[in-house]
Protein backbone atom coordinates (compact mmCIF):
# COMPACT_ATOMS: atom_id res chain seq x y z
CA UNK A 1 0.00 0.00 0.00
CA UNK A 2 1.46 3.35 -1.02
CA UNK A 3 1.02 6.20 1.44
CA UNK A 4 -0.08 9.66 0.30
CA UNK A 5 2.92 12.00 0.03
CA UNK A 6 1.73 13.97 3.07
CA UNK A 7 1.94 10.83 5.24
CA UNK A 8 5.32 9.55 4.06
CA UNK A 9 8.18 10.12 6.48
CA UNK A 10 11.32 11.67 5.06
CA UNK A 11 14.13 9.27 4.18
CA UNK A 12 16.63 11.48 2.43
CA UNK A 13 17.99 14.93 2.97
CA UNK A 14 17.57 17.67 0.35
CA UNK A 15 20.69 19.22 -1.23
CA UNK A 16 22.49 21.54 1.18
CA UNK A 17 22.31 25.27 0.64
CA UNK A 18 23.75 27.98 2.85
CA UNK A 19 20.41 28.63 4.53
CA UNK A 20 19.08 25.06 4.54
CA UNK A 21 19.75 22.49 7.23
CA UNK A 22 19.52 18.81 6.33
CA UNK A 23 16.15 17.20 6.92
CA UNK A 24 16.60 14.31 9.33
CA UNK A 25 15.49 10.80 8.40
CA UNK A 26 12.23 9.95 10.19
CA UNK A 27 9.82 7.07 10.70
CA UNK A 28 6.29 6.90 12.02
CA UNK A 29 6.22 5.01 15.31
CA UNK A 30 2.89 3.70 16.64
CA UNK A 31 2.71 4.40 20.36
CA UNK A 32 0.14 3.68 23.03
CA UNK A 33 0.41 6.56 25.47
CA UNK A 34 -1.57 8.58 27.97
CA UNK A 35 -2.19 11.12 25.21
CA UNK A 36 -3.83 8.36 23.20
CA UNK A 37 -2.77 5.87 20.57
CA UNK A 38 -1.10 7.57 17.64
CA UNK A 39 1.57 7.49 14.97
CA UNK A 40 4.42 9.76 16.10
CA UNK A 41 6.99 11.00 13.62
CA UNK A 42 10.38 10.30 15.20
CA UNK A 43 13.93 11.08 14.16
CA UNK A 44 16.21 8.21 13.14
CA UNK A 45 19.50 9.06 14.88
CA UNK A 46 21.56 6.13 13.61
CA UNK A 47 22.38 2.51 14.33
CA UNK A 48 24.63 0.44 16.54
CA UNK A 49 26.34 -2.66 15.18
CA UNK A 50 28.64 -5.02 17.06
CA UNK A 51 32.03 -5.68 15.52
CA UNK A 52 30.87 -8.96 13.93
CA UNK A 53 27.78 -7.27 12.44
CA UNK A 54 25.51 -9.92 13.98
CA UNK A 55 23.81 -7.60 16.50
CA UNK A 56 22.34 -4.50 14.84
CA UNK A 57 20.11 -1.96 16.55
CA UNK A 58 18.54 1.36 15.56
CA UNK A 59 18.56 4.55 17.63
CA UNK A 60 15.37 6.62 17.50
CA UNK A 61 14.81 9.93 19.29
CA UNK A 62 11.48 10.45 21.07
CA UNK A 63 10.26 13.89 19.94
CA UNK A 64 8.52 14.67 23.24
CA UNK A 65 11.09 13.63 25.83
CA UNK A 66 14.25 13.86 23.72
CA UNK A 67 15.19 10.36 24.95
CA UNK A 68 17.18 8.32 22.43
CA UNK A 69 15.93 4.74 22.54
CA UNK A 70 18.00 1.86 21.17
CA UNK A 71 15.67 -0.66 19.49
CA UNK A 72 15.98 -4.23 18.26
CA UNK A 73 14.21 -4.60 14.92
CA UNK A 74 11.57 -7.34 14.58
CA UNK A 75 10.86 -7.36 10.83
CA UNK A 76 8.35 -10.22 10.95
CA UNK A 77 5.85 -8.22 13.05
CA UNK A 78 6.98 -4.63 12.28
CA UNK A 79 7.86 -4.11 15.96
CA UNK A 80 10.68 -2.14 17.48
CA UNK A 81 11.67 -3.55 20.88
CA UNK A 82 13.41 -1.03 23.13
CA UNK A 83 16.70 -2.49 24.36
CA UNK A 84 18.36 0.53 26.01
CA UNK A 85 18.50 4.29 26.33
CA UNK A 86 21.59 6.15 25.16
CA UNK A 87 22.90 9.63 25.80
CA UNK A 88 25.43 9.47 22.96
CA UNK A 89 25.77 12.66 20.93
CA UNK A 90 23.74 12.47 17.73
CA UNK A 91 26.63 13.86 15.68
CA UNK A 92 28.77 10.86 16.67
CA UNK A 93 26.58 8.53 14.59
CA UNK A 94 28.80 8.89 11.53
CA UNK A 95 30.00 5.34 10.86
CA UNK A 96 33.51 6.18 12.09
CA UNK A 97 33.13 6.04 15.87
CA UNK A 98 32.55 3.24 18.34
CA UNK A 99 31.10 2.99 21.83
CA UNK A 100 31.09 0.28 24.50
CA UNK A 101 27.84 -1.06 25.99
CA UNK A 102 27.82 -4.01 28.42
CA UNK A 103 31.52 -4.54 27.65
CA UNK A 104 30.89 -4.93 23.89
CA UNK A 105 32.11 -2.50 21.25
CA UNK A 106 29.53 -1.14 18.82
CA UNK A 107 30.10 0.86 15.65
CA UNK A 108 27.90 3.96 15.49
CA UNK A 109 26.33 3.97 12.01
CA UNK A 110 24.68 6.96 10.37
CA UNK A 111 20.92 7.46 9.83
CA UNK A 112 21.15 6.13 6.26
CA UNK A 113 22.55 2.83 7.60
CA UNK A 114 19.71 2.70 10.12
CA UNK A 115 17.13 3.24 7.36
CA UNK A 116 18.68 0.34 5.42
CA UNK A 117 18.37 -1.84 8.51
CA UNK A 118 14.72 -0.76 8.74
CA UNK A 119 14.42 -1.69 5.04
CA UNK A 120 13.09 1.85 4.46
CA UNK A 121 9.74 0.83 6.00
CA UNK A 122 8.05 4.07 7.06
CA UNK A 123 5.84 2.67 9.85
CA UNK A 124 6.80 0.66 12.94
CA UNK A 125 5.03 -0.45 16.12
CA UNK A 126 6.71 0.41 19.41
CA UNK A 127 6.51 -2.45 21.90
CA UNK A 128 5.09 -0.74 24.99
CA UNK A 129 6.29 -3.40 27.45
CA UNK A 130 9.87 -3.21 26.18
CA UNK A 131 9.89 0.59 26.54
CA UNK A 132 8.67 0.34 30.13
CA UNK A 133 11.35 -2.27 30.92
CA UNK A 134 14.07 -0.01 29.52
CA UNK A 135 12.82 3.05 31.40
CA UNK A 136 12.75 1.12 34.69
CA UNK A 137 16.19 -0.40 34.13
CA UNK A 138 17.67 2.97 33.18
CA UNK A 139 16.20 4.63 36.29
CA UNK A 140 17.71 1.93 38.50
CA UNK A 141 21.11 1.58 36.82
CA UNK A 142 21.61 5.20 35.65
CA UNK A 143 23.87 3.94 32.87
CA UNK A 144 23.46 2.51 29.40
CA UNK A 145 22.93 -1.25 29.41
CA UNK A 146 20.76 -3.64 27.45
CA UNK A 147 17.65 -5.34 28.80
CA UNK A 148 17.04 -9.05 28.06
CA UNK A 149 17.11 -9.96 24.39
CA UNK A 150 13.40 -10.60 23.92
CA UNK A 151 10.33 -10.45 26.05
CA UNK A 152 8.09 -13.37 25.13
CA UNK A 153 4.48 -12.16 25.00
CA UNK A 154 1.62 -11.35 22.65
CA UNK A 155 2.60 -8.59 20.24
CA UNK A 156 0.58 -5.88 18.62
CA UNK A 157 0.89 -6.57 14.89
CA UNK A 158 -1.94 -4.47 13.45
CA UNK A 159 -2.71 -0.84 14.07
CA UNK A 160 -6.35 0.27 14.09
CA UNK A 161 -7.53 2.31 11.12
CA UNK A 162 -7.79 6.09 11.37
CA UNK A 163 -5.09 6.47 14.02
CA UNK A 164 -3.96 10.12 14.10
CA UNK A 165 -0.47 11.08 12.90
CA UNK A 166 1.59 13.52 14.96
CA UNK A 167 4.24 15.23 12.83
CA UNK A 168 7.46 16.84 13.97
CA UNK A 169 7.23 20.64 14.15
CA UNK A 170 8.63 22.33 11.07
CA UNK A 171 11.72 24.53 11.72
Amino acid sequence: MRLPRSERPSTTAPPMTESARPTPATILLYTEEQRGNQWVESIVVGMLSDISGADKLVVIKDPHSGIKFVYRVEHDCNNLDAAAITELDETHFDGKRTTAINGMNYRMGNPDSAMKLLRAKPRWIQDKGAVLSVLLRNAAARSTSFVSRRIDRERLTRVPADVPVERLPQP
